[in-house]
């Protein structure tokens, strides 16, 4: 969801599962925190693929606002759950969410109004 269908994806997803496999081998393994695991190393990946692809354009959303918008959006999960994983407080990811929505409305808005004067 992050990198969208691309070879870089495909990589990323292969250095994800090699690095949770490490973790799953280890003798300490607890499945009750893989899950956990799992999204942090994925967005761990992601965020190493971003930084050494420069993927993300100037009008691009921030890694940082793309990331929650697709726990929230994509992924669905609960502010509870993310909060976890990005290990930031509920109620600042309720502010950050707030000013995502706002700014994807806008974003919608100016869309809207030029397609009209085209129209």
């Amino acid at each position: 969801m992050l990198l969208e269908q691309s070879n870089e994806a495909d990589k990323v997803t292969i250095r994800t599962f090699t690095e949770l496999h490490k973790i799953y081998r280890q003798d300490e393994f607890d499945p009750q925190l893989f899950s956990i695991h799992a999204y942090r190393t994925c967005i761990h990946q992601c965020a190493d693929s971003f930084a050494r692809r420069s993927l993300l354009s100037a009008k691009a959303l921030p890694w940082e606002e793309q990331l929650v918008k697709v726990m929230w959006y994509g992924l669905k999960l609960p502010l509870s759950q993310i909060s976890i994983i990005l290990q930031k407080s509920v109620p600042a990811l309720k502010t950050q969410l707030r000013a995502l929505r706002e700014q994807m409305t806008a974003q919608a808005d100016v869309l809207t109004s030029a397609n009209l004067s085209i129209i």
